[in-house]
């Protein structure tokens, strides 16, 4: 299997996470008693989540048999995506360029993104800790939990973060050209954490999910939100 399939393979395991988002974008901006995620598209997303696990050794071999300098180089690029030490600053300084120019839709963009990060690390950073598999350059097994043992593979912090950001902006923008943009970025970091043997095939769909879902949940759930040079507010309904 050439370097291209095994691109294409990860792109179409998460291809769930585009027709979730075109389903969930037309009640973003009417927020209500609405289901988060449809029955269809759930059982969708489980079934391939199963599949990715059945499948999770396999899969590794076939990426690391293929890693190469160019995957590698496209690994570093989707490791920073992901990177918490790059993108938490990089929110933080988007935030204040909107707040010191007055620009709102950066400021709520950023304000959003931010919060999306909080929730969806914290929600990710509980299942490291409750299901506690190990990564597949420990002692490769993929069937390894030890709960509360340590182990922090499942799901990947570095793709659920590059999603619950990429899910932000694409709800902000409506341009019609943005959104392939980001969620490709973001499956670049998914495909980084694979390539780079830091997790299974199954850890980083499970992160995009939660960063995605994270990330739509908070569009409905926050209500009032004041943006502007002098103050911000945050009213969020449960």
């Amino acid at each position: 299997m050439s370097v291209r399939r095994l691109i294409v393979v990860l792109s179409l395991s998460l291809a769930p996470i585009g027709p979730i988002s075109a389903a969930l974008g037309q009640s973003v901006d009417h927020p209500g008693p609405r289901t988060l995620v449809s029955g269809e598209h759930a059982a969708i997303a489980g079934l391939i989540l199963l599949a990715a696990g059945i499948g999770d050794e396999g899969l590794r071999e076939e990426f690391q048999e293929h890693r190469s300098a160019a995957t590698n180089s496209l690994g570093r690029v989707g490791n920073a995506v992901g990177d918490p030490r790059y993108m938490v600053p990089a929110i933080g300084v988007s935030y204040l360029a909107g707040w010191l120019t007055g620009n709102q839709n950066v400021t709520r963009l950023a304000w959003r993104a931010g919060h999306a990060v909080l929730v969806a690390s914290g929600v990710t950073t509980a299942l490291k800790y409750t299901i506690g598999r190990t990564r597949p350059s420990g002692d490769g097994d993929s069937d390894h939990f030890q709960p509360f043992g340590g182990a922090t593979s499942f799901p990947s912090g570095h793709t659920t973060l590059a999603f619950a950001v990429a899910t932000v902006i694409a709800d902000e923008t409506h341009d019609g050209w943005s959104d392939p943009l980001v969620y490709g970025a973001a499956g670049l970091t998914a495909f980084a954490r694979v390539n780079n043997d830091r997790h299974w095939v199954s850890d980083v769909l499970a992160g995009a999910v939660v960063g995605h879902l994270s990330a739509r949940w908070l569009s409905r759930r926050e209500g009032a939100l004041t943006l502007g040079p002098h103050a911000a507010g945050l009213s969020l309904q449960f």
